[in-house]
């Protein structure tokens, strides 16, 4: 994983607009006329099992007349070896390129070490580009609208393509062959340019001998004056669905002290229990969390041998008879098993899917015909700085689309939803697909409850019956180990109650990021806002008279009485009409 405080320094050259890490490996937010091209352009090192070391290194950046240069290196040692790298950059209002170089002493294991382009999801959503392959052929085709299960594009040396603002941009790599694949799948806002194509084998060795030369280059051909729409203009609705049911997981092994006890307190629509069937004790562990577990439950069973999920299934089963059951997950299920499962446990609802990323589902060439389908969701895949969480909101709906669209059953069941990994489902070894990921240090913060809203306005749909967030207690919880609620579990245990009911999702022009939530409670109309970005921003409120307002904060909700409405980084705001 990455630094999750990621530092940057800002850059504005003519129309021109950047963030750039204070490593100088990545630049990010890359703005012309207000529009987002890139989402960043960088360097990245992943290591064997697609973990994303931080490359520690100061930039040296020198401002030039028309432009600026950027330099910085440094040394990497890893279990997986060592890496000296270096980066040069020349920034100009027409354009950019980087030129990196990487070197080992003793050799370096690594899946992927080299240049990435994140093209900005507002700004190539379905347009029309020209790839340049490597023996001069050229094709036409277009950015995916809905989530591509697969790389769109291979073997790319160049792209041409005009933004939805009019931008018209050349990209030309050097150094290894590129392909592209749709980041939307693990929530990230954009389609990634990378090498090396995955065809190939990995982990590969970038031995002591060899020398990793790249070069990226990015041309702005046209640009045409842009009309950037600011966030105080008023809302419009994005849809309408009913509040789906929300609530938290118990993970596999032994309940953790105080568990039970934030269940209690929170009292939210239902809880999830998960299951690892390799674990020698899932049985009595489950056994336990079932009979403490107030209010409706669901059962998720991680991928398993058929035998064992049947198995299980009976045992499991006397269990839940005096229960509400919102529905028995078998993850990674074929047809047959899902029912095996209908006929070992009926009355329940059956549903199918993955315990990993909707990027599972979507590459099977058949989805199972399941009650429901299922899968999971964190926003720090390919990066754990703020913005990428933040960012992980804005293509929930595009997935939703995607999934109704491939789907006979339509009906889905999403979580539970971590800050981090729960596991590293694309590790190369049992041992690390095994291994449970430490907890997100910001868990306790306010962009935790921040991405909660904005992740449940992506979510909004006829088709979503329940969202599953967090643990309810302990370090990846919503409560601490000796009670204190953090302010995600303040926002979770005010929405909860209000499942079933009308919301409609509030979106900004101008500004994506932040989201409302308009529910049709039954003696209020109310309003929760999030805005989960690192800067706070004036919005401009619907009509109505908003007779309480509150603004989220460490320990809870407080009045906020300032005359014009702003809401604060990260932040999150309940108002009542």
């Amino acid at each position: 994983m990455t630094a999750t405080d990621a530092s940057f320094q800002s850059l504005s050259l003519g129309s021109l607009s950047l963030r750039l890490d204070n490593n100088g490996a990545f630049a990010r937010e890359i703005l012309l006329d207000g529009e987002e091209l890139f989402r960043g352009i960088g360097f990245v090192v992943r290591d064997a099992n697609w973990g994303t070391p931080a490359l520690p290194a100061n930039a040296e950046v020198v401002r030039h007349a028309d432009g600026a240069t950027v330099q910085s290196g440094g040394v990497l040692d890893h279990p997986g070896g060592d890496l000296t790298w270096s980066i040069d950059w020349s920034i100009t209002p027409r354009g950019l390129e980087a030129k990196a170089v990487a070197t080992s002493r003793s050799g370096f294991d690594t899946n992927r070490t080299g240049f990435v382009v994140l093209h900005s999801l507002l700004a190539t959503r379905g347009r029309a580009v020209r790839v340049t392959h490597p023996d001069g052929k050229i094709e036409e085709t277009r950015f995916p609208d809905l989530v591509s299960a697969h790389q769109p594009f291979f073997d790319i040396t160049a792209f041409e393509y005009t933004t939805v603002a009019g931008h018209r941009l050349r990209l030309r790599f050097e150094g290894e062959i590129f392909e592209i694949e749709d980041q939307r799948n693990w929530t990230d806002a954009s389609y990634k340019t990378y090498c090396r194509p995955l065809r190939l084998p990995y982990p590969y060795r970038i031995g002591p001998s060899a020398r990793v030369e790249q070069s990226v280059q990015a041309q702005f051909l046209a640009q045409p004056p842009v009309i950037v729409e600011t966030s105080e203009a008023k809302p419009l609705i994005q849809k309408s669905a009913a509040m789906p049911l929300l609530g938290t997981s118990l993970p596999p092994g032994p309940l953790f002290p105080g568990q039970a006890e934030a269940l209690r307190a929170l009292s939210l629509g239902f809880t999830a229990i998960e299951i690892d069937l390799s674990a020698a004790d899932w049985l009595p562990e489950a056994e336990a969390k079932i009979a403490v577990a107030p209010g409706p439950l669901r059962i998720d069973v991680r991928g398993s041998e058929p035998d064992d999920t049947r198995t299980a299934i009976s045992a499991l089963s006397p269990m839940l008879g005096s229960k509400t059951i919102a529905g028995l997950s078998l993850w990674d299920a074929d047809e047959a098993l899902i029912n095996s499962a209908r006929a070992a446990a009926p009355g329940i609802r059956i549903g199918g899917g993955t315990g990993a990323f909707f990027t599972e589902l979507n590459r099977l060439t058949r989805w199972p015909a399941a009650d429901y389908l299922a899968w999971t969701s964190n926003p720090t895949v390919h990066g754990s700085d703020d913005d990428t969480i933040g960012e992980s909101t804005e293509p929930l709906a595009d997935i939703v689309r995607t999934a109704r669209q491939r789907s006979d059953s339509s009906r889905f069941q999403i979580g539970p939803m971590t800050l981090g990994l729960r596991y590293n489902p694309n590790a190369t070894t049992p041992e690390g697909r095994r291994q449970a990921a430490p907890a997100d240090p910001r868990q306790s913060d306010m962009i935790a409850a921040a991405w909660l809203v904005g992740t449940i306005a992506g979510f909004i749909d006829s088709a979503i019956e329940t969202l599953t967030f967090f643990e309810p207690a302990g370090p990846k919880g919503l409560l601490s180990d000796d009670g204190v609620w953090s302010p995600a579990a303040h926002v979770l245990a005010r929405l909860s109650p209000l499942a079933g009911r009308p919301v409609s999702v509030l979106r900004w022009p101008g500004n994506q990021r932040a989201a409302g939530l308009l529910i049709e409670a039954p003696t209020d109309r109310i309003l929760c806002i999030a805005y989960p970005r690192d800067k706070d921003i004036p919005l401009c409120l619907p009509p109505g008279a908003w007779r309480r307002r509150e603004r989220l904060t460490r320990s809870g909700f407080v009045e906020n009485s300032s005359a014009k409405f702003r809401i604060g980084r990260f932040g999150v705001s309940w108002l009542v009409a």
